[in-house]
């Protein structure tokens, strides 16, 4: 019995194996880590139990029948059946399937006849039984540990975890390949929240020399058609990337990032045509689309 014990559990270790890369792969998901644990634990756990229960079992029918023949029929019988050359593995196995040999299938023949089709009423293994009330037991526990226990979660619970888990590790890739831009990539952004943030972004950090409105300050006017430094998103990137420090205006490409400069660029575009009250004159040259 204990042989098979040890057997079992170096079958199921490639499983619990499987099952540790799988919820390591999963990485930032406590769910796919918590349950990929307790469901190798609890399979290597009940199959070991229904292993050892069955062995004992067995151990006990054959036992059982060692002594009855005993019983009857002397120590002599018992002696012949003990030195029998069937090998023990076969009695095993005779009483896990409690087989009717075929010369005695007359026995356990049933009244019907299909076609000349007859069927024999033969028992369940106690092996399948024996899985199959261990299957009940595993069943209500995982319902139970799922659906009604605090520590478990329903398919919909894990459901809404699991997306959210991926729509974290979806705006990370995207925050990513975002801070990738530069002046010679940067698109102009058009979405209302990237132009929401770039116009947060502005009021912090250019109010002070281009006005809220973007009248210009310190700094020219930023709504009319005229740039010193060149018009278009992919100057206005440049130009608040690598500042203007001859005119006073940092780089601020070493305190914001890349992404949060392709915002401000956006917003700051957007301004152009608003003419706000007490503008600046138009300071450089008239820039035209190419």
């Amino acid at each position: 019995m204990t042989k098979s014990i040890s057997t079992l559990i170096i079958l199921l270790v490639p499983v619990l194996s499987f099952a540790q890369d799988a919820a390591t792969g999963g990485g930032s998901s406590l769910y796919s880590n918590l349950g990929l644990y307790l469901l190798g634990g609890s399979v290597l756990i009940i199959a070991i139990v229904a292993v050892a229960t069955l062995m004992k079992l067995l151990d006990i029918v054959v036992r059982t029948k060692e002594i009855e023949i005993y019983g009857k029929h002397g120590a002599e019988e018992y002696v012949k059946v003990k030195e029998s050359d069937e090998p023990i593995w076969k009695k095993l196995y005779k009483e896990a399937t409690k087989a009717v040999p075929v010369s005695r299938e007359k026995e356990i023949l049933l009244d019907h006849n299909y076609d000349g089709i007859q069927e024999l009423d033969n028992r369940l293994p106690p092996w399948w039984l024996a899985m199959f009330y261990v299957s009940i037991v595993f069943g209500v526990f995982y319902i139970g540990y799922n659906h009604f226990s605090s520590y478990g979660q329903s398919s919909a619970e894990a459901y809404q975890e699991e997306m959210t888990v991926a729509k974290a590790s979806v705006d990370a890739y995207l925050a990513g390949r975002a801070d990738a831009v530069d002046e010679n990539s940067v698109t102009q952004l058009t979405d209302e929240q990237s132009v929401e943030d770039g116009k947060f972004i502005f009021k912090v950090n250019c109010v002070v020399c281009h006005l809220e409105s973007g009248a210009g300050l310190v700094g020219p006017n930023l709504t009319d058609e005229f740039w010193i430094h060149g018009g278009g998103i992919k100057n206005i990137f440049r130009t608040i990337k690598y500042g203007v420090p001859e005119k006073g205006m940092i780089a601020w490409g070493t305190q914001l990032r890349p992404a949060d400069i392709q915002k401000v660029a956006s917003y700051v575009m957007t301004l152009e045509g608003t003419n706000p009250p007490n503008a600046k004159a138009p300071q450089g040259e008239k820039y035209v689309p190419e």
